[in-house]
């Protein structure tokens, strides 16, 4: 359980994390671009559009999708043995990208 994607536990290194969070990120967006094609285009619905249906599913994948990777973030804080409540950074625009650089760029802790 503890390379699952949903769980916080254990640790992963620098190539996993980015990998992770780069198949969050295409997850994403390929179903928001899928659903807001489908949902908006005349020809599968004949009584009209549904292109905000499409966006509301956009928007749906991607909160699991960030729940997933705050959820990497968490195991690579764990394998810096950086504290867990560094990721509270992710909340605010601007440094939540230099926090992911620095996970992505930092190096593993020393084991004993």
């Amino acid at each position: 359980m503890k390379n699952s994607f949903l769980s916080s536990e254990g640790s992963i290194g620098r190539c996993s994390f980015f990998l992770r969070l780069a198949l969050l990120a295409a997850i994403a967006a390929g179903i928001s671009y899928v659903s807001i094609y489908y949902f908006g285009h005349p020809d599968y619905f004949h009584h009209g559009t549904f292109r905000t249906l499409g966006v509301f599913f956009g928007i749906v994948a991607s909160l699991i999708c960030m729940m997933a990777g705050l959820m990497q973030l968490l195991k690579r804080l764990r394998d810096m043995g950086r504290e867990a409540y560094l990721s509270i950074w992710m909340l605010i625009p601007g440094p939540n990208v230099l926090l992911l650089l620095y996970a992505c760029i930092a190096s593993s802790k020393e084991k004993n």
